[in-house]
């Protein structure tokens, strides 16, 4: 079952169509958000250690494949009592060697609890590998975000630089006040601040990735990315069906197979068994051997199991009902994560086609008038500073884009890219 899951979050791997960004240079080592996914799934110690539950659960279906131990049994008769007695020639001693014979397919209902209580782990297990690539997925849009973010501190630096050399010939030629060239060197150590910041937020991006597979450093510099390449999704309706075969879903299905096996152990489990024995009886007065049989056979007079097939039956109306509100609570929250990616969607669009280059093209104009004195140095800064939003606001919102895709596939357990 995991060989589908692992690629509706592999398709991650062109979730953010992750070629070669343009903020990534050729020399620098790269990884990729598929090999990303491939490492964590290869290393992350919180797998690891659920494979091992899985594996307890293996020995279990194995004892309860046993059978019941023959019992060896000895009595000894007729001794230390009074009068002829306590001579011991009356003595009896009787050796049996019993074996209980399970009834009603007692054992075979016991292993097929077991098997479903492993179908229920592997279902836990399967969740949790899809929350650990989702988890690494956003650990990359993160990194692909501050490669973004960092690139953006760079343009601020700058154009901070050439707004204090422009200041800078405008005040030698008596054309500004010095205050504009105060102003300028603050605005320029505060982008080299915000530069440096960036930097920071960068490694801790790096490092927060290779923490997916337990690596103590990461050995690569930059994310694969193109953050603004939004790959295409589903209908709604695609994307709605797929909820029904969600891992979320389907371990209430493994739940409710569980319960049905536990009532069905449990009503074997009225007749428990038959015990047989065999075994010899020396007779210490006449010195002669004899044989015995025995049988026992318990009788389901006051308990019959019903307490226990009254709490799995409830346990497997219990796991229908909570199938259903899981399932109410998924489509709710679907709807609202496309709805998120639509407006992401079109937020970027217009950012990046409409909005960007009418404010690149307005600050040109507002520097080339700068430069004859015909903008004031305020003109100027608020030009560079809302072509730095608009920027900002295109990274976050693609970013949002990816993340909220993410949320959509771990929903549904899906790749959404065609």
């Amino acid at each position: 079952m995991f060989t589908r899951l692992g690629r509706s979050l592999s398709v991650a791997a062109t979730l953010l169509a992750f070629g070669a960004s343009t903020s990534v240079r050729a020399q620098e080592p790269v990884i990729t958000l598929r090999e990303a996914i491939s490492r964590t799934l290869q290393s992350n110690p919180d797998l690891a250690a659920y494979a091992y539950t899985l594996k307890a659960q293996d020995g279990r279906i194995t004892q309860s494949g046993l059978r019941p131990n023959p019992t060896l049994s000895g009595t000894v008769e007729n001794v230390l009592g009074t009068g002829l007695a306590s001579g011991g020639q009356y003595a009896e001693l009787t050796l049996m060697l019993s074996q209980v014979i399970e009834l009603g397919g007692l054992r075979e209902r016991r292993i097929d609890v077991a098997r479903r209580e492993r179908d229920g782990l592997q279902a836990e297990g399967d969740i949790r590998r899809l929350d650990t690539i989702a988890e690494t997925a956003r650990r990359f849009v993160s990194l692909a975000s501050q490669q973004e973010q960092h690139q953006l501190t760079h343009l601020a630096v700058e154009l901070a630089e050439k707004t204090a050399a422009a200041v800078e010939k405008r005040v030698a030629a008596a054309k500004s006040p010095l205050a504009e060239r105060d102003r300028a060197a603050v605005a320029l150590q505060r982008a080299q601040n915000d530069d440096a910041h960036a930097e920071h937020e960068l490694q801790t991006a790096r490092y927060a990735l290779a923490a997916s597979w337990a690596a103590s450093k990461p050995d690569f510099v930059s994310a694969s990315a193109d953050l603004y390449r939004l790959p295409t999704m589903r209908s709604y309706d695609e994307l709605l069906a797929a909820l029904e075969a969600t891992p979320d879903l389907a371990r209430y299905l493994s739940e409710a197979r569980l319960r049905d096996a536990e009532i069905a152990l449990a009503i074997a489990g009225r007749r428990q068994g038959l015990q047989i024995g065999a075994g010899v009886r020396r007779l210490e007065q006449t010195r002669d051997t004899g044989l015995v049989f025995s049988f026992q056979m318990p009788l389901p007079v006051g308990d019959r199991n019903q307490g226990l097939i009254a709490e799995a039956e409830a346990r497997r109306e219990g796991a229908a009902a909570e199938r259903e509100a899981t399932l109410i609570k998924a489509r709710t929250q679907l709807f609202g994560y496309y709805r998120e990616l639509l407006d992401r969607q079109r937020q970027v669009g217009l950012i990046r086609e409409k909005a960007l280059p009418r404010m690149e093209s307005a600050l040109a104009h507002t520097d080339y008038a700068y430069e004859r004195g015909r903008y004031s140095y305020l003109e100027l800064v608020d030009a560079q500073r809302e072509l730095l939003e608009l920027k900002r606001e295109a990274i976050e919102a693609a970013a949002q884009y990816h993340f909220t895709l993410i949320e959509i596939e771990r929903l549904t357990g899906n790749g959404l890219s065609r």
